[in-house]
Parts: C-alpha cells; structure tokens; sequence
C-alpha cells in the first residue's frame, strides 16, 4: 500500500519493527522518570475568565507559547494562547461559530511559532490561520488535494514548514476515498510541489473508522500513526521529505479477539496503549484501555506496563499524561496541586529550580486558580 524505505535515524537499525503482544515481558509499573528529564511547572494565568476553557483538550508547546487545543465534536472551546515561560494569557485564537474565520471543532491544531501562525484543521478542504500573538483570523489555505470527512472534520494529519512555508499533507487511504495521494507537499495557494500516489486502498470505513495522529515528539520529524478497532493492521511511520518510512506496526494475530493498540513515536522508543472491547450492555462494545506497552525501537524488545503511569516526579500515580513536541505534559487542576505540590516538596521529590517554581506557585495558589502544568523534556 504504501513507499517505504529504512527507519533512518528514528532509531530501528533493521527497519520497521513489528509489535509481539505474545512475546511481551511484564515490567509493571512505568515511571515517568523512565521517559523525562526533570520537570518544570508552570502556573496558567487565572487573572480573567478568558484564560479559563474546556477542561478537555491536549496542550502544544513551543519555545515561547503554550497553545490549548480544547475543540472537539463533544467538546467546543477556543483554542488559547499562554505565554511559555510565565503562563500569562495571550488571547483566543479566533472564535467559536460557523462565520467567516470561526470554528466549531479542530482536527488538528499545529504551533508555528516562526512564522507567527495557529494553523487549525476544521474540514476536509482547507486549513484556517491566526496570528499567534493576537488570535486575528488571518485566512484560510486550501487543500491540494480534499480528503476523507471523518467524525465531522478530516481523516488527515499535517505538518507547517516555518522555513519555506510550505504544508504536508497525510490522509488516510480509504477505499471510499477519491484523493489520489497518500501524501503531498504544497504551497499555500494549494499548488502540489510533491506527492506520493495513493496505489492501493486497503483501509475500508468498516469494521472501525481509522485514527490518525501525529506527536512531532522526534526532532521535528513528521511522524503519523494509524490505528482502528478492527483488523487492520495498524503502523507508525515517518514522512522525510518525499519518502516515507515504516518505524512500526503490530503482529495482528498475536491479539486476543476484540483487542486493538494505539501508539504514538517517543524518541528512541514507541509507547502503544493495549484496547480491548467491552460489552457494556447487549450489543453495545466499548473500546477499553487496559494496559501500556514501551517498545525499544533499538532492540526490538517491548515491556508491558500497567495502565497508570508513576508519576516518581510528585510522588502519584496519573492513569493519563500528554506526549507532545519533544515533551511529556501533565495538567494538575489547582484544587489537587495545593496537596500534590505540597507533599512532593515534604517529600524532598522535588530540587533546584522545580522545588522552586513549585513553592512559588503554591504561595498564592487557590483551588478555583487555572491548571498547573508539569512539563518534561523526553529523553
């Protein structure tokens, strides 16, 4: 279905390696130490209202903005700018609605802090732009090629060159689906400037839709993760360029009935979450996480872990955590942080500039005060 060459410098000296839920070793619980450096916390603005939004919603960092991403189908905010070193509010970027500039839900929201752009994915066709520095609607880059509508947007993943300021584009190969490329690269007049052709539709919208990701969390790779419920085989790769490499993928026949993983790329080292689907009620299936596994994409070898990270930072567990260009991100609502915070000091968990930013916090912190981010760099 797809180009594929060696994994390059992801770290596979053997190309893609391939996921063996039977051959997996028991490794317990995974700390969050074993895939961070030291962390750093940051206190989100809780002067105005406007900093305040969904409590849902993935966090993208950058060198000096900390961007929300809390629109989704279910769940409608606008995306918010703060300010990376000292969590001050920026703005909104744009608004929530159906006129001109405005947005109801987004795909994919990507930082180019460079080029002083929020790119916001929100249909099929095009990409709508804002300035990051005011949240000012600046116009919207259409799409070379129209992709799949899936969950109310698109069935894509991209990436921004700041350099050139060119876009490229990944869709998932539907069956259905009448775009002629798997991936392409474009101008923002829409203009192709590269593309590989979509040679065979192997990815049908039954028995599951198909997910697609991406985490930017190596080097600035474009790195795209595919994965459904159904038997499909599910693979992460890296798109260099015009070439595209397979990193990993997992052996299907070594599932139990009605398991499916989803991974996303670390550096050096792939981290899937194990679903199996549960029968809630008669013929209702839902899709449960019930374990974690790390896979050394040196070695080859893959450890499975509990669902629950050790957060060994603050001394608790956290059944969930945010991996996202090059950091692991965990917010910590206030009301929580006026006891985590204070007893990972009282523990001595805590050194140097983190004990610090922690005792800063916490002298004027308040349990209706906004999120508490920890931030880690992945080793």
């Amino acid at each position: 279905m797809l180009c594929i060459s060696s994994c390059g410098g992801i770290g596979s000296d053997n190309g893609c390696v391939t996921l063996d839920c039977s051959n997996v070793a028991d490794g317990g619980t995974l700390a969050f130490s074993q895939l961070a450096y030291e962390p750093e916390f940051v206190a989100l603005d809780s002067d105005t209202l406007a900093a305040f939004g969904s409590m849902v919603g993935a966090y993208l960092i950058s060198d000096n903005y900390i961007v929300k991403d809390a629109t989704s189908i279910v769940n409608t905010a606008e995306v918010k700018v703060f300010d990376r070193h000292t969590g001050k509010f920026v703005c909104n970027v744009g608004h929530i609605g159906r006129g001109p500039g405005e947005y109801l839900c987004s795909f994919q929201t990507f930082v180019d802090e460079p080029g002083g752009k929020v790119w916001i994915m929100d249909a099929p066709d095009h990409i709508k732009t804002y300035d990051i520095r005011t949240g000012k609607y600046l116009g919207d880059v259409p799409l070379a090629h129209e992709v799949m509508a899936e969950y109310g947007t698109a069935s894509a993943s991209y990436s921004v060159s700041p350099e050139d300021g060119t876009l490229t584009v990944f869709a998932v190969p539907y069956e259905e689906d009448p775009c002629p490329a798997l991936a392409w690269c474009q101008d923002v007049e829409g203009n192709v400037l590269w593309e590989i052709p979509e040679t065979g539709r192997e990815r049908r919208r039954e028995p599951s839709n198909t997910l697609i990701s991406s985490s930017f969390n190596v080097g600035g790779a474009f790195d795209v993760a595919l994965s459904s419920g159904g038997s499909w085989p599910d693979t992460l790769y890296v798109l260099d360029g015009n070439e595209l490499s397979s990193v990993f993928t997992v052996d299907t026949r070594t599932l139990k009935d009605g398991q499916s993983v989803q991974s996303e790329l670390l550096p050096g080292k792939v981290l899937s979450a194990l679903i199996e689907q549960k029968e809630y009620m008669p013929g209702i299936y839902i899709g449960e996480y019930v374990a974690r596994v790390l896979t050394d994409l040196k070695t080859g070898k893959s450890v499975r872990y509990a669902l629950e990270f050790e957060n060994d930072f603050l001394g608790i567990t956290f059944e969930w955590a945010t991996f996202g260009n090059g950091w692991l991100i965990l917010p910590v609502p206030a009301v929580d942080f006026l006891e985590i915070g204070r007893n990972a000091l009282d523990k001595g968990l805590l050194s140097g500039d983190a004990a610090a930013q922690v005792e800063a916090i916490l002298s004027d912190l308040r349990d209706t005060d906004n999120d508490i981010l920890m931030l880690a760099r992945l080793k």
